[in-house]
């Protein structure tokens, strides 16, 4: 296959808006290693990627005026670092039920090869609110994300991307916020070093084999062929999805605030800020693990969640739940008697018996308390 023809493959694959691509930088130090290029992806940036000489990513979220923002595609991060889990069987288990709903599927190995990213291609750029909800739907149904029932944790990270909608404003350097990113496949420099990044067959990785078979380009340029739903076809997936998914469209993003020391927080009223929240901050998974509740670890869980008003509420009931000591009551008395209390910083956390495994780095884009950890779902990856 010929150079020009490969450019054209990867560009295909992961496309996102033209304004902005992401590239990784290793050098080294505290922070995020990815960050958002505000240009078009050039076919020498695209190059230099394949040759190993640069890692290259996209940002899924494009946005529409006067509407929520559309995807190419929408993906499934399976992290196998995660101690305890087993990420073969669960991406094994989730392309083998993507497939046989009918999507068209395009699996990679991630950059160290313990782990996948499973990717849905579009025809056109569908709602990422109907995307999400769809490819949920099919997790769920795989049993592959966190559940009560698993033997074991889930390798299961995140979709990407992890929002419905692109928060409005703009970064302190003047431009517009980009949402979260994934890397790119086919890296030259990892594919040679242990295969990472290399695109797989799906049809093996359903039977469990991962060991890429040197067709990588075959299996980009098949996935691409074989694109064949747009929103008319996804909505009627999305309503013929297992479980009971929601068919109605989000309200947009809020705009972020900064406060003052000592001003009053204003409520977050909205469900999806606060689901991503709990997914994915560490200390919001933490408090869900039987056993790992203390006293202080429960006043600090609801002076994070009254940020949510009553959907905090109704979260800080579910998980105090999960103790065999909880009570309805105590738990509202406790939730009203924390109604004034700020939110408590991840460092103050420490002296709680709780220490972030994030402290310290730039992985949630310097938000000081969970509460404000939805902000970092607008920046770069988690």
């Amino acid at each position: 296959m010929q150079l020009a023809d490969k450019i054209r493959l990867l560009r295909e694959a992961t496309r996102g808006p033209d304004d902005v691509f992401a590239l990784r930088s290793d050098a080294g130090g505290v922070g995020a290693p990815w960050s958002p290029v505000y240009s078009p992806l050039s076919d020498d940036n695209v190059y230099m990627h394949l040759a190993g000489l640069i890692e290259i990513g996209s940002y899924p979220l494009i946005p529409v005026d006067d509407d929520l923002p559309r995807v190419w595609w929408i993906a499934a991060d399976f992290d196998g670092k995660r101690q305890g889990t087993y990420w073969t069987d669960d991406v094994r288990k989730a392309t083998r039920f993507l497939l046989d709903s009918g999507a068209n599927v395009l699996v990679n190995l991630s950059r160290s090869a313990r782990g996948a990213h499973v990717r849905v291609l579009f025809k056109e750029p569908v709602p990422a609110w109907m995307a999400r909800r769809w490819m949920q739907a099919w997790l769920e149904e795989a049993e592959v994300v966190e559940d009560d029932m698993r033997d074991y944790p889930t390798s299961f990270d995140r979709l990407i991307p992890p929002q419905d909608t692109l928060l409005s404003g703009f970064t302190r350097t003047g431009n517009r916020r980009p949402g979260n990113l994934i890397g790119s496949p086919c890296n030259g420099r990892l594919a040679k070093q242990n295969g990472g990044t290399l695109p797989i067959d799906p049809e093996r990785a359903a039977l469990g084999e991962f060991e890429p078979d040197g067709q990588h380009w075959h299996h980009v340029a098949e996935a691409i062929e074989r694109r064949s739903w747009g929103i008319v076809e996804l909505a009627q997936a999305l309503a013929d999805a297992p479980g009971t998914a929601d068919l109605s469209p989000p309200a947009p993003a809020p705009m972020p605030r900064l406060y003052g020391n000592g001003a009053p927080l204003p409520t977050v009223d909205a469900r999806g800020v606060l689901d991503f929240t709990a997914n994915h901050c560490e200390f919001m998974r933490y408090v869900r693990q039987p056993g790992a509740f203390t006293y202080h670890l429960w006043i600090a869980l609801a002076s994070q969640l009254h940020r949510y008003g009553e959907e905090g509420r109704s979260v800080f009931h579910k998980i105090s739940a999960i103790d065999p000591r909880y009570s309805a009551v105590a738990t509202d008395r406790k939730w009203e008697q924390t109604a004034d209390m700020h939110p408590i910083n991840c460092s103050t956390l420490v002296g709680h018996g709780y220490r972030c495994p994030h402290l310290g780095t730039n992985r949630c884009g310097g938000a000081a308390a969970p509460a404000y950890f939805h902000e970092r779902a607008y920046y770069e990856p988690l």
